[in-house]
């Protein structure tokens, strides 16, 4: 015959000596606290022993509680004829179902389930309100989501158990109606499984709740299970709280989760393979660090981080090798037009506005922490017959994309070059994505090494990228060792840096790449112009001649 009671003090009670409490009579019942937040749990006449004197030393330590905001759940149906008897002139609301508490709910399983469901009933509404606006804003729509709405539920999801199959309506909007607005197009159930997948495995971060409930109740559960005996043991000393237990096990548990995510994105891998290779080797590229910046960065209008529709659901085809409709049949080359074709097509000075473009933003990142950087800087050239007819590049005024000095050492040049790739392009359709960029490397070393060594007497780093976003090796050194100085310099942390300069990177490849599968190739032809001569100023469309008399 036991009551559940909750109850819900002043917000005063946040500004007082919590210490002060412990003069209570713990021995009444067992109770826990959460800031103003009281519950406790006994037999009902010791229940009222405890609100009595609550209320009566509450206020000495600036707490007030408030009988409307407290509500006592009687667990035995028998029990509340005695209840409202024990309870009789308190205010206080009671209840043999439950209620809500702390953003979760407490009660029977039967009112558990209702209240789940109303949530998730409103949680398809705003899913439903932010499917409207994804079709004109997909990208502040995913933002939405992903940062704000999904961890509504979330919360809900590791406080109560065994609600995986009330999110089912929540999941049928989400796939049904959320995605097909933000990308342009519905989806099959295994394009669903992979934009479930987190963004640095390739997915868009849009988990299916129905399959996250569990694992997230389950976690929650093993991470609190030392606090949770605390609480029953009514321990107020905390000595035998385990600090390291619970950093152990949470870092356990994220391998677990890691493990599997791994493990399922290797059977989505597999299944593609069998139906789609070009998708299947897009969500193994979009696994490069740093590709999915562009999905996790707040779109700042600012910053240039803002897309419109078309450019977001084209980078999202883009991203897994989907085709992207409306654009030519033809390049103006003459040549059949593709993706692959328009990366890698030089025809209207595409290809070197995007190395320009990627070229430029790692200058702009140099000239915070290094000196004398100079864009494309001219080669001393080669005097000495013994050097000369060497390997690599000996052109007279041969050029880099970069030089500076200050990067690896306080008086040290350094030389940089800049080579972005297609990794779908038919020279590199069955090799590996490493192979790929180690062959560039390879080849901007043959080319320039020896030269920039012997003659330049300065350091040379080749700074490899594919369109997609990725990076070779040496490239991403190069990054870490810029982030490391700019963070030095600004105090800023390291982690912060390098998620912004790959931000920046991302975003300026990504819109290079954006340009040339949209944007115009060629010259336009000039329309020709009517000499002013031969111009009627009366609005009369003839040729007007004048002569004089």
């Amino acid at each position: 015959s036991c009551g559940f009671f909750a109850e819900y003090g002043d917000s005063l009670f946040k500004y007082a000596n919590c210490q002060g409490f412990t003069s209570v009579n713990r021995d009444l019942c067992k109770q826990s606290w959460y800031a103003d937040d009281s519950t406790a749990i006994g037999e009902l006449v010791e229940m009222r022993k405890w609100w009595d004197e609550l209320t009566d030393k509450g206020p000495k330590y600036g707490y007030y509680p408030k009988p409307s905001k407290t509500v006592l759940i009687i667990k035995d149906h028998a029990k509340i004829a005695e209840a409202k008897h024990i309870f009789e002139g308190t205010g206080i609301k009671l209840s043999v179902e439950g209620e809500r508490h702390l953003g979760a709910v407490l009660g029977s399983d039967s009112f558990r389930q209702s209240y789940v469901k109303n949530k998730v009933s409103k949680w398809v509404r705003d899913v439903e309100q932010l499917s409207e606006i994804g079709k004109e804003e997909p990208q502040a729509a995913l933002f939405g989501y992903t940062k704000g709405l999904c961890h509504r539920w979330t919360f809900l999801q590791r406080t109560v158990p065994g609600i995986s199959d009330l999110f089912e309506p929540l999941e049928k909007v989400i796939a049904e109606k959320f995605i097909p607005a933000i990308v342009g197009n519905e989806v099959s159930e295994l394009q669903r499984d992979m934009m479930a997948l987190p963004v640095r495995f390739g997915g868009l971060g849009l988990a299916n709740p129905v399959k996250t409930a569990e694992r997230e109740y389950e976690t929650s559960r093993k991470v609190t299970e030392n606090l949770v005996d605390l609480i029953k043991q009514q321990d107020l000393t905390l000595e035998n709280y385990h600090p390291k237990s619970v950093k152990a096990c949470i870092a356990k548990l994220k391998e677990e989760k890691e493990s599997a995510l791994k493990q399922k994105l290797s059977v989505i891998v597999s299944q593609l393979k069998t139906t789609d290779m070009r998708s299947a080797r897009a969500l193994q590229l979009a696994q490069e660090k740093g590709c999915g910046a562009w999905l996790t960065a707040l779109p700042l209008a600012s910053m240039g981080y803002v897309m419109n529709k078309q450019e977001f659901r084209d980078s999202i085809k883009l991203r897994y090798g989907w085709k992207i409709a409306d654009i030519p049949s033809y390049c103006v080359c003459g040549e059949r037009n593709d993706i692959d074709h328009t990366l890698t097509c030089k025809t209207g000075g595409h290809v070197i506005f995007r190395h320009n473009k990627i070229r430029d933003v790692n200058a702009n990142f140099l000239r915070q922490v290094c000196h004398n950087v100079v864009v494309e800087p001219e080669l001393l050239p080669i005097e000495s017959a013994n050097l000369q007819g060497g390997q690599g590049n000996q052109a007279d005024k041969a050029r880099l994309d970069i030089s500076a000095t200050g990067l690896w050492g306080p008086f040290q040049k350094t030389m940089m070059d800049v080579r972005i790739f297609h990794p779908y392009a038919k020279t590199y359709k069955d090799q590996k994505i490493s192979d790929v960029y180690s062959r560039h490397e390879k080849e901007k070393q043959r080319s320039y090494l020896h030269r920039v060594l012997q003659i330049e007497k300065a350091s040379f780093t080749p700074l490899v990228y594919s369109t997609n976003g990725g990076m070779a090796k040496e490239a991403r050194r190069f990054h870490k060792k810029v982030a490391h100085m700019i963070a030095d310099k600004t105090r800023e942390s390291y982690s912060d840096v390098i998620n912004c300069m790959r931000t920046k990177l991302t975003f300026a490849m990504l819109r290079s790449v954006l340009i040339s599968v949209r944007g115009s190739r060629g010259k336009t032809t000039k329309a020709p112009e009517t000499p002013l001569s031969y111009v009627s100023f009366n609005l009369i469309p003839e040729i007007q001649q004048y002569e004089s008399y």
